[in-house]
Formats: structure tokens, C-alpha cells, sequence
């Protein structure tokens, strides 16, 4: 006979540990006996005892499954409920990251941010700089990459230099540290920033977002930036509070490490009927097509393949 043939059925989640039957008990010198067969709570049909052999006794834990309608839609039931219970799980480890509740279910539109998902290169510090004009999916872009990261293990913040800045700057007024408040996004393993550019220039502004670049380029950690700059129009706005060479070193690591995409189109968050409208010729005559947006292609900086991203 072949022991441990038969696996749990209703009433016990399999951990993993084999299943024994009464037969196996018997053939290994394994006691006490089994109890008396166990009779479905649905079609009442008399099903045999399982168990599991701790330190040289059974412990009867179980019994064979059924089948019948019954057991069958209640283990649908269960299934379904703790898949609900892991997707509100999964939503609270998102939050906690700090993805926006509008982003939780975001989908990546872009094959470069897709290729690095699927590659992630772990260890080697590499990130993206996604920048394109307002509504092209940008954020939604960068939460798509971060939700597979988090609900994988990996320990990422989500979050942008105006929030950096103001969290750091609310210290000033009270008895926390700012260099403590600085430290979780300095050495997080993937820090998402969104939004890079918006904030305000100034001396102190510009050399507290080098502190965070810096640190994390020398530290080979991946920051994943978006923008509505490219970088050299990200260069000139962090160099309105005259630290341009400040600017041009933030610029630089970005570069140095940081796969480019280039999203382009028009506004997404515009309805697509106040769209049509805008695109109408003001003329019965007008003839002429609106110009076609051309989506730009991804660049994958100096890496190669984004596939075979380090």
C-alpha cells in the first residue's frame, strides 16, 4: 500500500505535512486508533479519518473529502472569501507604501516600465526618469511599477519632494529630528518620487533633494523619479534658486542611473467627449485633421535591453 496517498480534504487547510489514513496508521504501528467515521455535514455520507503522525502518535486531524454539492460550493465560499481577505490585505501594504488610493489598481501603459518590472535589477541601483506633459500617465505609470515591488516584499516608499520637504520642514517646530524624519526615505530599498520639479526653489530646497539623490547613488539604491521635465529642463528649474552646479549633480546621478521614458499625448484626464469637442474645426469648411499625437519612444538610456536590465 502506498501511505500518505490520499491528501486532506474539507475541514483542514494541507500546511504541507502528510496526510495519513486509518490503513497507513495501522501498517506504521502508529496509535491511538482512528475515531469513528466522520459524517458530512451536507449529504451526511460516513468519510474516513485522516491524521497526522507527531512524534510517533497519530493526531487525527481530518477526514477524506466528500464531493458532494454541498462541501463543493461551500470550499467555493471559503476561496472566495479569503481571496477577498488577501486583496485587503494587499490594498493596506500598498497604502502603507504610500501609493495614492486613485493608483491602487494601476496598470502599466508603458514597455519599458513593464520590461523593468518583469527584470527588476536588484542591487545594482538602477531606476526611471518618467517625464512627459500633464495627464500622461506618469504617476499611473510609476504605481503600476511599485505595486508588483511591494506586494513581492520589496521595502519601497512612495511619496514626492513637496511631501519630503514639508515632512523635513515640519520638524523644525517640534522635537523630532530632521535628519531621522530624512533617513526613511534615504534608505528605503526603491523610493518612488513623484512629481520631481514641482516644488520650490531655494538653497535649502535644492541641497535637501541632493542629500536624498546623492545618498541613495552612492548607496546603489533605485529611484524611481516622474516629471514633468525632461532633464534638462529639470536642471534649469532646480537651478532657479541660483545652485546650478547643485542642480547639474542632481541631474547628472539621475542620468547616470536612470532608465529614460517619454510619455507623450494629450491630457488623458480630459473626458474623451470635451476632447472631441476641442478637436472639432471652428469652420463648416475647415477640412484640415488635427495633428496626430506620435508617442515617443522609451529611451533605455545606456543600459541595452530593458529586459536584460542590470
Amino acid at each position: 500500500m502506498e501511505i500518505g496517498k490520499e491528501r486532506a480534504g474539507a475541514g483542514v487547510r494541507d500546511e504541507g505535512m502528510e496526510m495519513l489514513t486509518p490503513e497507513d496508521a495501522k501498517e506504521l504501528g502508529l496509535g491511538p486508533e482512528a475515531p469513528e467515521p466522520y459524517p458530512c455535514p451536507h449529504c451526511g455520507k460516513l468519510l474516513g479519518r485522516r491524521g497526522i503522525n507527531v512524534g510517533g502518535r497519530m493526531l487525527w486531524v481530518s477526514h477524506e473529502p466528500c464531493g458532494c454539492p454541498g462541501e463543493i460550493e461551500q470550499a467555493e465560499r471559503q476561496a472566495a472569501f479569503e481571496a477577498a481577505e488577501k486583496l485587503e490585505e494587499d490594498r493596506k501594504k500598498l497604502l502603507r507604501a504610500g501609493i495614492p488610493r486613485r493608483f491602487l489598481d494601476a496598470e502599466i501603459s508603458d514597455p519599458t516600465c513593464l520590461a523593468y518590472v518583469k527584470s527588476y535589477p536588484a542591487g545594482k541601483g538602477i531606476g526611471l526618469y518618467i517625464h512627459g506633459k500633464v495627464g500622461t500617465w506618469k504617476s499611473t505609470n510609476a504605481s503600476g511599477v511599485a505595486r508588483p515591488l511591494v506586494l513581492s516584499g520589496r521595502a519601497l516608499i512612495m511619496t514626492s519632494a513637496l511631501r519630503i520637504l514639508s515632512d523635513v520642514r515640519d520638524t523644525f517646530d517640534s522635537r523630532s529630528s530632521a535628519k531621522e524624519e530624512l533617513e526613511r526615505y534615504l534608505r528605503c530599498e526603491i523610493l518612488v518620487l513623484d512629481d520631481l520639479g514641482k516644488e520650490s526653489a531655494s538653497p535649502w530646497s535644492v541641497m535637501t533633494l541632493f542629500d536624498v539623490v546623492n545618498t541613495r547613488y552612492e548607496a546603489m539604491l533605485p529611484t524611481i523619479y516622474t516629471s514633468q521635465y525632461d532633464l534638462e529642463a529639470l536642471g534649469r528649474r532646480l537651478s532657479r534658486a541660483h545652485e546650478r552646479e547643485t542642480a547639474d549633480a542632481i541631474v547628472s546621478r539621475i542620468r547616470e542611473t536612470c532608465l529614460l521614458v517619454s510619455l507623450a499625448g494629450n491630457d488623458k484626464r480630459v473626458p474623451p467627449v470635451v476632447a472631441q469637442a476641442r478637436t472639432q474645426p471652428l469652420f463648416a469648411n475647415d477640412v484640415s485633421a488635427p495633428a496626430k499625437a506620435v508617442r515617443a519612444t522609451p529611451e533605455l538610456g545606456r543600459f541595452g535591453d530593458a529586459d536584460t536590465a542590470r
